[in-house]
């Protein structure tokens, strides 16, 4: 009577278990990536925040912000995103980039009504002093 030897064992996928490990590990860093690097728009001011590990956050007034320039690369263009970067009197250079954003012609929209909306008399600010007519 024979006994029966393995000689070769084939799988279908090359892929070991800890390669699962490692893709679900990496996809947990990026979405706890994804969920810190952001930027939002508030009533008063523009505020970028990123970081998972070391976290960083700028906030722009409103009132300070002079230009908001977006810039499209070939491949995101087509699939509606861009990079913003956000300029703001009293310093040179940018304050605020921030990278591959969907619709970031419609942020550049929200943030000017804001400006608006902030500059307004609906804001409850005092109206400005008018002129005396002579």
């Amino acid at each position: 009577m024979s006994v029966e030897t393995i000689i070769a064992i084939r799988r279908q996928s090359k892929r070991s278990p800890m390669y699962w490990v490692k893709a679900i590990f990496s996809l947990g860093i990026w979405l706890i990536w994804w969920r810190n690097n952001y930027l939002a728009l508030t009533n008063r001011a523009i505020v970028r925040r990123n970081g998972v590990f070391v976290k960083s956050e700028r906030a722009v007034p409103l009132n300070r912000v002079q230009d908001i320039s977006i810039s499209y690369g070939f491949i995101p263009r087509l699939l509606g995103n861009g990079d913003i970067r956000i300029e703001t009197a009293g310093t040179e250079g940018t304050e605020i980039v921030i990278n591959n954003v969907p619709d970031p012609e419609g942020f550049r929209t929200m943030v000017f009504e804001q400006i608006d909306v902030f500059y307004s008399d609906e804001n409850g600010l005092p109206e400005k002093p008018k002129p005396p007519v002579v």
